[in-house]
């Protein structure tokens, strides 16, 4: 019953979190025809820097929102209002406040990572988009905590479209450069913010200034911002090695390399967020050993096949859907397929610190991991670039699981398939470095990569359904 829901969430979610990341992924072929890999590059690290901003902006207040929403369910609907307008408020005080910060750094940041060869505009815009971009999610996210599931995905894929549309136009027509591709993102938030807002105004209260709800929102959301930053130099450390060491345009091709890893990353979101409440479900039944085994085993299987099967595609993607500038960006596409993998399956491995109520290990995890991989980075950039970020963070996300995995059975024996996860992982491992670094040959790599999946997903099947699959094979000759 759990498997079969799981499935009917993780299509609902996959379809429309395809349609939402999957507009600017087909817009690829478009962008790395306008822009160069060094203008490419430009924009990642401005992302990065932006994606830094934000943690800052959302402060844990993302959880206190969904935590007091349902939290004053009992109350009432003004109570919920009250919550959500608190919130609202804050971002709104706070997070001016620290755009206008940021943005009086922009020539310290200017000089630091691009030679001080862009204007202080540049950072003032993509600044106010990202403060944008976190009032158009609150009022999304508070669909999502109304159970209306597809006008979330219908109002984030408006967003998406809009987006597309504005970048291209200052970006294609009107001449704009890299400054139209944030001022296209900036304009789009404020537009599906306003309308966000609009279709939840039943959730808005501003006759007054909610500032009594301020200390207790920061207290519940403020302990979760360090974890929200390791998981930043987790996902982002690849990026300012790459920057720091090789420049512009080898972030460029780095970028370009992990937008393709992005359609591994789709369907790891989609399980995610259909496992999460059947996870929470099972940890207080009886079965929910039995249940975290067996996803752990279909998951692996199924991930590292499609790990090793985009592995397999991925020259000839790069290079249909990218300007010849960009197709040696290749190699690096699926080994960081292995950090979306890594991150689905922590939610199936930490489920012992979940049960358990040790979620503060969590953090402690993530940081440890965030520094090695500073580490690795520190390590392997300077002499093998991308490859090497992008090995150093494979590596990093794989170690954060494996502690996490050896840490959370000790709070709940699920008994994981220890021997088959890790001969799963061998075999793609092999595999995607065989596909990677081996002389290009179609029907070798074809044959192999195919062997390979049959492989993989013959052990997503557990002993008792070979031994029923061998009961019935023996049937047949007696």
């Amino acid at each position: 019953m759990r498997l079969r829901q799981l499935a009917k969430d993780s299509v609902i979610y996959g379809i429309g979190g395809a349609a939402v990341k999957g507009i600017s992924f087909f817009l690829l072929p478009v962008y790395t025809r306008i822009f160069t890999p060094a203008d490419y590059g430009t924009i990642e690290m401005m992302t990065v820097i932006v994606s830094l901003l934000t943690a800052f902006l959302v402060m844990g207040m993302d959880a206190a929102q969904s935590f007091y929403f349902f939290n004053q369910k009992e109350n009432g609907a003004v109570s919920q209002k009250i919550v959500v307008s608190a919130i609202l408020q804050w971002r709104l005080i706070w997070g001016s406040a620290m755009v206008l910060l940021a943005t009086m750094l922009a020539p310290l940041l200017n000089r630091w990572f691009f030679g001080g060869e862009i204007s202080w505009v540049y950072f003032a815009v993509s600044f106010s988009g990202a403060l944008l971009a976190t009032l158009m999610s609150q009022s999304v996210e508070i669909f999502r905590l109304l159970y209306r599931p597809w006008l979330y995905i219908g109002v984030s894929l408006i967003n998406a479209i809009l987006a597309a549309a504005l970048i291209l136009l200052f970006v294609f027509v009107l001449g704009q450069g890299i400054l139209g591709y944030f001022l296209g993102s900036a304009l789009a938030s404020l537009a599906v913010a306003a309308m966000g807002w609009y279709m939840v105004r039943e959730y808005l209260d501003f006759s007054a200034l909610h500032h009594q709800w301020w200390p207790r929102l920061v207290r519940f959301g403020a302990p979760l911002f360090p974890a929200g930053l390791a998981f930043y130099l987790m996902s982002t450390a690849d990026r300012w090695f790459v920057q720091y060491y090789h420049g512009e345009t080898a972030l460029g091709l780095y970028a370009v390399g992990a937008r393709f890893s992005l359609i591994m990353s789709l369907a790891i979101e989609a399980f995610r967020t259909a496992w999460w409440p059947i996870a929470m479900d099972s940890m207080h039944s009886d079965d929910g050993p039995e249940t975290f085994r067996m996803i752990a085993q279909l998951f692996g299987g199924l991930g590292i096949s499609a790990v090793v099967y985009l592995t397999f595609l991925s020259p000839w993607l790069v290079r249909g859907f990218t300007g010849p500038a960009f197709h040696d960006a290749w190699p690096i596409v699926g080994i960081l397929a292995w950090q979306s993998l890594f991150y689905g399956f922590f939610l199936i491995g930490s489920a012992g610190m979940w049960k358990a109520e040790k979620t503060h290990i969590s953090a402690i995890l993530m940081a440890v991991t965030g520094l090695l991989n500073l580490l690795l980075n520190y390590l392997w950039v300077p002499l093998y670039g991308g490859m090497g970020a992008a090995i150093a963070t494979a590596v990093s996300y794989f170690i954060w699981i494996i502690l996490s995995l050896l840490i959370s059975e000790r709070y709940w024996k699920v008994q994981f398939p220890f021997v088959v996860m890790t001969g799963q992982v061998t075999v793609g491992v092999f595999a995607v470095a065989w596909l990677t670094w081996h002389v290009k040959d179609l029907m070798q790599s074809a044959i192999v990569t195919h062997m390979v999946v049959l492989l993989l997903l013959a052990s997503t099947l557990q002993y008792s359904a070979w031994q029923k699959i061998f009961k019935r094979c023996r049937g047949l000759f007696v």
